[in-house]
């Protein structure tokens, strides 16, 4: 030291942050958030969605309805499946992409009518309370890996029904299937179409519960929103709370 003055004080050091529970609380919930998000938005992203024109699904779905549809890896197609699929599967030079009802798979025979105007399908009459229109008399039998479609209009859909003379009989190929629809809508909101009991009554297996996946997809995709939200505006927040006590602290001179 120089003789004469006293010796100067060391240099304040920056006081050790401590850790913040409050902090890691919201860095948790906004990560968390960001996780379940994701997964909901790629259950979403794993359907499609096609604009439905013509009336021939109606009163299913409208002309100028959106259906949501998807095909899982080795979903079995049932009878009343609606599906969507190429029409170029009739071979009859129609091209674009069809909107109908499976009444019939591999290896059934169906036909129409009976008595009450009913299809039958290996004999069985169903009763379809989604159909109007008259019913037009075919017969055709299902070739296996195949699918027999009709409209719900009966009297207006171009259809399998009109196709049981021509080479495949009317039947498309599961190959040229896209997708089972399970619900009407678009990305942010659906509504689920009800899977119909009409053949599971007639003693057919199938399935009595429509798909819920864009369903599911959508509320866990927003609730994932909502978490990083509540996270994000947290961690936010309590770092500005942090950085100003910090300012305050800062700006009070030391005693002597």
């Amino acid at each position: 030291m120089t003789e004469g003055f006293p010796a100067a004080p060391p240099p304040a050091g920056r006081a050790p942050r401590r850790f913040s529970w409050v902090l890691a609380a919201f860095v948790v919930v906004a990560l968390a958030g960001s996780v379940v998000a994701v997964t909901g938005l790629l259950k979403v992203f794993s359907y499609r969605s096609l604009t439905v024109t013509g009336g021939s699904m109606a009163n299913t779905v409208v002309s100028g309805e959106r259906v949501v549809f998807g095909l899982r890896e080795g979903q079995e197609i049932h009878r009343g499946d609606l599906v969507v699929f190429d029409a170029s599967a009739f071979g009859d030079g129609r091209r674009g992409t069809f909107l109908q009802r499976v009444i019939a798979v591999g290896g059934d025979e169906v036909e129409c009518c009976d008595l009450e105007r009913r299809i039958k399908v290996n004999r069985k009459s169903i009763d379809e309370p989604y159909v109007a229109g008259e019913q037009t008399p075919f017969y055709a039998k299902v070739p296996t890996g195949a699918v027999f479609l009709a409209g719900d209009r009966r009297d207006i859909a171009d259809d399998s029904r009109w196709r049981v003379n021509e080479p495949g009989g009317g039947a498309v190929s599961l190959s040229a299937v896209h997708g089972v629809v399970s619900a009407t809508g678009n990305l942010f909101w659906v509504r689920q179409i009800p899977a119909t009991t009409a053949f599971t009554a007639a003693g057919f297996p199938g399935t009595t519960e429509p798909d819920s996946g864009p369903v599911t997809g959508r509320i866990t995709a927003g609730a994932g929103a909502g978490l990083f939200l509540i996270g994000f505006a947290g961690l936010l927040g309590t770092v500005v709370r942090s950085a100003g006590r910090r300012r305050k602290a800062a700006a009070v001179p030391p005693a002597r």
